[in-house]
């Protein structure tokens, strides 16, 4: 049998470091990853091992030199190799026996644990499951007393709604919103309210009651968030026909907001300014503002130079309505020059409205600019408009 110095290849004065380079090339050359399914290289590298474990340990080293130096004579039987070999795989089937033993022990203990650990698992499942059904039936039934509780809420709302304290059932419906957000009763009975006023307004309106349609619609403003066009449309038209004017010029404004391209809106807000607040400064600025939009409108239309291009009865009458009126504005803060530039518009727009002419001639005659004046006050009075003939006797003679 070979020496363990023989195993490694060293000499038997070789140092730590000659061992251990022995052992590193051997180890490499017989690794089993490198010869995998190869018994010899198995057992080999498990030699080299065993080799170096003991060559590289000083006390393990020193006892294997003395046993080594003790059995050199006893070695010298031709067959001795052979009995030691044969008594080293004898030892190493013993070792795998033994650990085959002891695995198959193991494996029986194994099972045992599994099964305790999916008796124990289930145990646990088990009383979970029944926690968390208990804890849910309890659950369940407290949602159950709240639902009725929050339904007898709504109940108390919509009776309050229906005996027309309106205010006071909003009021309610909100601070039990603030109450509890999620629960959507609450808020289908603010949606519901809420319908049911805009249904009064459209009745009442419908039937000309603008006081009273005023009135459910100051209550719909205030609780409707974000207050619908459509109700602030509805409050601007009841406010002007009960006389509200600076009322209704607020509205429209708030309206302004939503449609700030609104012409429509501009001219009616410089229209109630002019005609029903008797402020002409303050129509100006809506006039001035519609008249902008028309130059605005004609240019993306026709192009920059539009009053050449365009023919005026495409154009709509509001257009004509909106420089008649920037006239009278003008006119009232005595801004002559400038309401007649209107004139000149509105004539242009619609030659066939004696107004047009007749104010024309009025702001010549203001600027003391007599050019072209007998040929408005002619068109005028041919128009049918009034109070023309004693100035063509005053200035066309």
């Amino acid at each position: 049998m070979a020496t363990y110095y023989e195993i490694l290849g060293v000499a038997p004065t070789a140092d730590l470091t000659e061992i251990r380079a022995a052992y590193k090339k051997l180890a490499f050359q017989y690794h089993p990853d490198l010869h995998p399914g190869d018994k010899e290289a198995e057992e080999r590298f498990k030699l080299i091992n065993e080799a170096y474990h003991v060559l590289s340990d000083p006390l393990k080293k020193l006892r294997y030199d003395s046993r080594l130096s003790a059995c050199v004579m006893e070695t010298t039987s031709p067959d001795y190799e052979e009995q030691a070999w044969r008594a080293y795989r004898y030892r190493q089937y013993m070792r795998w026996k033994a650990a085959q033993e002891k695995e198959y022990v193991w494996g029986r203990q194994y099972f045992k644990i599994q099964g305790l650990t999916f008796l124990v698992f289930f145990i646990i499942a088990g009383l979970g499951y029944g926690f968390i059904h208990t804890v849910t039936y309890l659950q369940q039934q407290q949602h159950a007393r709240q639902a009725q509780k929050n339904q007898e809420q709504v109940k108390r709302v919509y009776a309050r709604f229906a005996e027309g304290d309106v205010e006071g059932a909003f009021r309610q419906v909100l601070t039990l919103m603030q109450q509890d957000p999620l629960e959507f009763r609450y808020s289908q009975a603010y949606d519901s309210m809420l319908k049911s006023l805009r249904y009064q307004v459209q009745q009442q309106y419908n039937a000309s009651n603008f006081h009273e349609t005023l009135h459910t619609l100051r209550l719909l403003t205030r609780f409707e968030s974000p207050v619908r066009f459509e109700t602030l449309r509805f409050k601007a038209i009841c406010e002007y026909q009960t006389a509200q004017y600076d009322s209704a010029l607020v509205t429209l404004e708030a309206i302004r907001k939503m449609q700030p391209w609104n012409f429509e809106l501009v001219y009616q807000m410089g229209i109630i300014s002019l005609e029903n607040l008797g402020r002409p400064r303050l129509a100006l600025v809506y006039l001035t503002e519609g008249k902008k939009m028309f130059k605005e409108s004609m240019s993306r239309i026709y192009g920059e130079a539009f009053e050449v291009v365009m023919n005026p009865a495409d154009a709509p009458d509001i257009y004509y309505y909106l420089f008649e009126a920037r006239a009278r504005a003008n006119m009232e803060v005595k801004n002559f020059a400038e309401a007649l530039t209107d004139c000149n518009w509105a004539v242009f727009l619609r030659p066939h409205n004696r107004e047009g002419w007749k104010m024309r001639a009025l702001c010549r005659i203001a600027l003391n600019t007599h050019y072209g004046l007998c040929h408005d006050l002619q068109m005028a009075r041919q128009l049918g408009a009034e109070g023309v003939i004693h100035l063509q006797r005053k200035y066309c003679r």
